[in-house]
């Protein structure tokens, strides 16, 4: 069989045959006129080459296996092992570049330095979005969902309050009342800031995504836009209220440490180390986060993002360097304030 018959025949190409005839893994015959002649054996040899390396099975070790000195059931055996630590391998890599792609991160070599911990935090927070943020961001599934929670308890507490028989007559006065309970409660809800010194965020909805070119924020701006933004996000229309800013256009951000008093009820209180962070853009315009919520390993990504992206700093505490050792910041505060 000739070379061009042989490609047909087992769907190699001339340069690879050679390239197995240089090696020693074949040696075919040779005609008066200097061309190549396959036989059958040579021809089944080349099948059983090309069987063996689409098992991944090394040109080395084919040739032992042809000439008797390696077992092919040990060589597989090697193959498979060798094989699980490509494939833990790539999932490792498949695993950072879905990473970095659903987080929107910046190309910061130390970024990569960090492990996932998708742990909860305090109690059962749990993160609304892969993209890493100061506060949890208000997503239409969060919302529907509070918006659901807080529609029944209102409801229980218009019927409750409601010492009406239930009949036909009396059926629109209660309608009334719990019209009037529900949005009132949903008002209250959605609208004010937080009281409860046991909530993180306390000024409700605010969060700040740190992406790949900027930050991505929501500024709490009274209680009628709050409430208006809640069902905008409720609705997917939530970008009226959002502001984008690139990293080049943040003129400082100051990190505030601060002691809070916090109350958990007469007469059980205690302090609290925690940290603001002031945002001051080139346009005049400022934003105060207080005590945002940070979950996961946010804090790392945080503290390496705006060190590398943001020109000018204030951070007298060196909180950032705590948030990049993932050191508590209570603890690491408590005697320095």
């Amino acid at each position: 069989m000739k070379t061009n018959e042989l490609e047909k025949e087992i769907g190699l190409s001339k340069y690879t045959i050679r390239y197995y005839e240089k090696e020693g893994l074949i040696q075919p015959k040779r005609e008066e006129n200097g061309y190549r002649d396959y036989d059958d054996e040579t021809v089944q040899k080349l099948k059983i080459i090309k069987f063996l390396r689409n098992l991944q099975i090394s040109v080395d070790d084919i040739k032992a296996i042809l000439d008797g000195e390696l077992d092919f059931r040990h060589c597989l055996k090697i193959n498979q092992v060798n094989m699980q630590k490509q494939i833990e391998s790539m999932n490792e890599i498949k695993d950072t570049i879905d990473d970095y792609y659903d987080k929107d991160l910046p190309l910061i070599e130390e970024l990569s330095e960090i492990k996932n911990n998708n742990n909860k935090m305090g109690l059962g927070f749990q993160k609304t979005t892969s993209t890493v943020s100061l506060g949890r961001k208000l997503t239409p599934e969060l919302a529907r969902r509070q918006l659901i929670i807080t529609f029944i308890g209102a409801l229980v507490v218009a019927v409750s309050f409601s010492r009406m028989p239930y009949d036909l007559g009396n059926m629109r006065v209660l309608v009334g009342i719990v019209f009037f309970i529900v949005t009132f409660m949903l008002m209250i809800a959605f609208s004010f800031k937080q009281t409860s010194a046991m909530m993180l965020d306390n000024t409700l909805n605010q969060s700040v995504e740190f992406l790949s070119d900027g930050i991505y924020y929501y500024q709490f701006d009274g209680p009628m836009s709050n409430f208006k933004y809640f069902f905008a996000v409720v609705f997917n229309k939530k970008h009226q209220f959002m502001h984008k800013c690139l990293y080049e256009d943040i003129e400082k951000l100051e990190v505030v440490a601060k002691k809070k008093y916090m109350s958990i009820g007469s007469p059980l209180a205690y302090e609290a180390c925690v940290s603001d962070f002031k945002f001051t853009f080139k346009d005049g315009q400022t934003f105060y986060f207080y005590w945002p919520m940070i979950l996961n390993d946010d804090a790392r990504y945080i503290a390496i993002i705006v060190e590398k992206k943001v020109k000018h700093i204030e951070d007298p505490y060196n909180i950032l360097y705590a948030m990049k050792q993932g050191i508590n910041l209570n603890d690491y505060l408590i005697g320095r304030l």
